[in-house]
């Protein structure tokens, strides 16, 4: 089964600034919310400006909304970010008229090749500082920079990204948004996050750590909520190594998002180093799609019931696969998406002969049916 990479890859870059700045990404934030609400409590008096493309939802809207935030590509990022909440309404049966705002405060801007410079509105100057243009309530703009906390992982990505930018080959989306706000000894103070879209190709030309695999050995990766279960077999099926990466510390509720991804992202390249040394060539994931289908049907059954249970399902476990999934060719290795269904209990049978638990059990379950999708005519 093809697997289906995203465009962009994002990352989320923390910022903290006081006074005069902060007032300026305030306002910018506060303005680009009030379009948000003018533009949705317009589609709910005219419910049928949610038939039109994206292109004429923009070119039908936009014009309303420059008396309040006088910039096309700030109120285009609010209308693109409106129009795809009202198509996934839609899909889902939701009534139009019943959709809330959630309690955001953010402004993004699309990328654009050539004298943009990457993005005309939120622009890397450097890995470490962002120029971002605002607005203040009186609709006069101003340029601030800001600096952003960049990890040394991401400055070299970050770099070439500002260097390709500069030469007109480039363009990324970019977001700011507003986490907390409020008023200190050295008077107003905004914290919140640069989120830059990054081309999934430059991401991988910058960051890939193999040029190929060192053997043709198969890998099977059971995901689940508190661990990652790898096991390695030969071309003909039989088990060679194994091992567990806990994910015990981030997957829980109340643990922060961005710490929670960290640590996750950490034990994925973990997984993903160890099964390189191994000389695996092909690693075997369960098809995400299908687990999303057995969820619901977990759940309508009374099956892997409880609300944590069920948020951790919803929130992790698809997106953990597709994460190992985008970075599995940094390792130069390929993914195969295999059928989820009864993999713990096919790896039961398996399991008790080699003493195995039932999550290296599944995970071997994987690996074979990988094998075998693989050497399928």
């Amino acid at each position: 089964m093809s697997i289906e990479f995203p465009e962009y890859i994002t990352i989320s870059l923390d910022f903290h600034v006081n006074t005069n700045t902060a007032k300026a990404i305030l306002s910018t934030a506060w303005l680009s919310k009030i379009v948000a609400h003018r533009i949705l409590d317009l589609v709910k008096e005219n419910e049928i400006l949610t038939d039109l493309s994206e292109y004429a939802f923009l070119k039908k809207l936009r014009s309303v909304c420059y008396d309040v935030l006088p910039n096309r590509r700030y109120v285009d990022g609010m209308l693109k970010l409106i129009y795809s909440t009202l198509k996934s309404a839609k899909k889902l049966g939701v009534n139009i008229r019943d959709i809330e705002l959630k309690q955001w405060l953010l402004f993004q801007s699309d990328g654009e090749r050539g004298h943009a410079k990457g993005n005309v509105n939120i622009r890397f100057i450097n890995a470490h500082t962002v120029r971002i243009l605002t607005f203040d309530y009186n609709k006069k703009k101003h340029y601030v920079e800001i600096g952003v906390i960049t990890p040394k992982g991401w400055e070299k990505l970050l770099e070439t990204l500002v260097s390709k930018a500069l030469n007109g080959e480039i363009g990324y989306p970019a977001r700011v948004v507003v986490e907390d706000y409020g008023i200190g000894k050295h008077g107003l103070h905004v914290h919140g996050e640069v989120q830059a879209m990054i081309p999934y190709s430059l991401y991988l030309e910058v960051m890939k750590r193999y040029e190929k695999p060192r053997g043709n050995n198969m890998a099977g990766v059971d995901v689940n909520v508190e661990r990652l279960d790898a096991v390695v077999i030969d071309e003909y099926g039989n088990l060679l190594s194994y091992k567990t990466f806990w994910l015990k510390d981030t997957t829980f509720m109340g643990v922060r998002r961005k710490r929670s991804w960290s640590l996750i992202g950490e034990q994925i390249h973990a997984l993903l180093k160890w099964l390189y040394s191994q000389g695996v060539s092909v690693v075997g994931l369960e098809n995400p799609e299908i687990i999303g289908y057995l969820r619901y049907y977990w759940i309508k059954n009374g099956e892997r019931k409880g609300s944590k249970w069920n948020w951790k399902v919803s929130m992790f476990r698809n997106s953990i696969i597709e994460r190992i999934a985008w970075k599995i060719p940094l390792y130069s290795m390929k993914t195969i998406y295999v059928n989820p269904k009864n993999t713990s209990k096919e790896g039961k049978r398996i399991g008790r002969k080699l003493g195995l638990d039932r999550h290296l059990s599944s995970a071997l379950v994987i690996a074979k049916r990988a094998l075998k999708s693989l050497q399928s005519p």
